[in-house]
This record gives C-alpha cells, structure tokens and sequence, in this order.
C-alpha cells in the first residue's frame, strides 16, 4: 500500500461514504459502484514521497477496483510526455506544448489524441494486416510501459493505451479496444490520487516538470474561469468549495457513447490547499446513468470532504 491507515483518517473516510451512499443512493449511486481515495499531505515541510519520507495518511473505499476512467486518464497521459521530453524520446515543439496544455486546461480529446500520436509514434483510423497490427499495439503500449517501468504497486493494473473518442470507435482503434476482450483505458481512484499526489509534491518524473503538470491541472476559482466549456469545475469536487482555497483537479465524464463498457462515468481527482488546515487529495470515481447526469453529486462531496477536514485538522 502507497499510505498508511490512522483511526482518525478511517474515521473521517467512513464518515465519507455513508453520506455518499445515504445522499446519493436513490440515484442508483450504490455502494457497488463508486470508489475514493483520500491522502493528506504533511502540515509541516516533509515529504510524502522519495527518500527519507514517511507513508502518506489516507483512506479509500473500494480504492483498487477498476473503472473505466474518461478524461482522468489525460493526467496519466501527460506525465508520460514530461517524461518523454525530459530524457530526450521526444522533441518540445510550440505544438506539442500547446496540447498538452490544452488536453488538461480544457479536456481536449483532439489534443490528447495528438499527443498519444507524438508519444507512441502511432496513427488511428483504417484496419491494419495482422503483422503491422501487432507492431502497431506494441507502440500503443509505449505509455504503459513507461508507467510501469516506475514500479509503484498502485500502477499495476492500470491501462492507458486508448484514445479519447466523443462516440464509438472505429478502425483499428475498434479492434484495439477491444483486444483481448476489453482493453479500455482503466484507472483505480490508488493511481488517480498517487499520481495526483505525487505531481502536487513535486516527485512525479522530475521536480520541475511536476510544477508543469501542476500549473495545467489548476483550476482558478473566479467565474469567468469557471463558466468556460471544458474548465471542469462546475458539476464536478471543485465547485462548491469555499472561494478563499485553491484547487487542482482533472476530471472526467461520459454520456452514452454507444460502448456500454464506456458510457455514463463521472470522476473527479481534486487537489485542494486549505487557507488554513491541511492540504488534500481526493480521487473519486462514479458510474451508473443517473450518476453520471446529476451535476449535484461531486460538488456536494467535494464540500462535505473539506468541511469534515477543516473541522477534523484546525488551525
């Protein structure tokens, strides 16, 4: 396990998902079909990760069960690049910059999608022979091998390998898919909440290109920020917390989009630094159809989350 248990985390934790379960159950949110992962970070300057570190604090429900994850996968996507950039495999342009600034600032799948392109040296579309397929899936796979060769347990069982479609897919993407019966992109809220966690602290691929990667995923808090198409406030952990605390998140969403192994998610992983108390992160994964419409659902967890730390760890 990437954290440590406390009575006092569990306690809070447990407190948590009977609200999730007792205020969301009649929209068919049932105790089967979400997941959390919270951690605490440190009130005084020690780190969390890397050498002479202690455990992160936390807690999680349901914290390694798979889903597919939507757009919180783009976070994943964009470490793979930093780290591809920084040791040299591929090359900074003002383009590749601008997607990926773009793939987090406002959940672009097109720029995603380029940047899947540049990463793995790939292209999407027509079917292929069965030799050039396989060459093709083995450079797919480049950004799971890269998160893997990191050797952190909570990686494990994911699997970002996908592009980012608004509908079905088609082509060898279609057969890619589903390759070995179901190869969708995949997530658990452990990966979400330690990748978030560890680019907040500055330990995911190099110090400076975690500050990169936090300066896309923060979320300004005034309205004109939040009232723009793809700022992923609004309906999802940020939007109802107090104005004066500052957030980092990627979230993600699905309607029906013609997959049933693809359709009616809604997640949110949030950074979030307290003007006064601790600093926390928090993963949460949901699905279902109601679930995935009712823009009410994360907002509302979000706030009871800080209030109960606010309250749990005072100034």
């Amino acid at each position: 396990m990437f954290f440590q248990n406390s009575a006092k985390t569990d306690a809070l934790g447990q407190q948590m998902v009977r609200y999730i379960v007792q205020q969301f159950g009649p929209i068919g949110l049932s105790d089967d079909s979400f997941s959390l992962t919270l951690l605490l970070h440190p009130l005084d300057s020690s780190r969390m990760f890397g050498a002479e570190s202690a455990l992160p604090v936390g807690y999680s429900y349901r914290g390694n069960a798979p889903f597919y994850p939507c757009s919180v996968v783009k976070m994943f996507i964009l470490a793979a690049a930093q780290a591809a950039i920084l040791y040299g495999r591929v090359v900074k342009t003002p383009a590749l910059e601008r997607a990926m600034h773009d793939m987090i600032k406002w959940s672009s799948n097109t720029a995603t999608n380029y940047v899947i392109d540049i990463l793995t040296d790939t292209t999407g579309d027509t079917e292929l022979e069965s030799s050039e397929m396989e060459a093709w899936v083995k450079a797919r796979n480049g950004i799971n091998v890269y998160l893997q060769s990191l050797g952190l347990l909570e990686f494990e069982d994911i699997n970002i390998c996908q592009k980012l479609m608004d509908d079905d897919r088609y082509g060898r993407e279609k057969i890619f898919v589903r390759w070995g019966g179901n190869n969708h992109n995949r997530l658990t809220t452990h990966a979400t909440a330690s990748m978030m966690a560890r680019i907040m602290e500055g330990d995911m691929v190099s110090p400076e290109c975690s500050q990169q990667m936090a300066n896309f995923l923060c979320r300004p808090r005034d309205s004109a920020f939040m009232q723009v198409s793809g700022a992923q406030v609004l309906g999802y952990l940020g939007e109802k917390l107090p104005a004066d605390v500052r957030i980092w998140s990627k979230a993600g969403w699905t309607g029906w989009t013609r997959d049933p192994l693809a359709s009616y998610r809604r997640h949110d992983a949030i950074h979030v630094s307290l003007p006064q108390g601790p600093r926390f992160t928090l993963a949460v994964f949901t699905e279902g159809q109601k679930a995935s419409q009712d823009d009410t659902m994360l907002p509302l967890i979000g706030k009871q989350a800080c209030e109960l730390l606010a309250e749990a760890f005072p100034a």
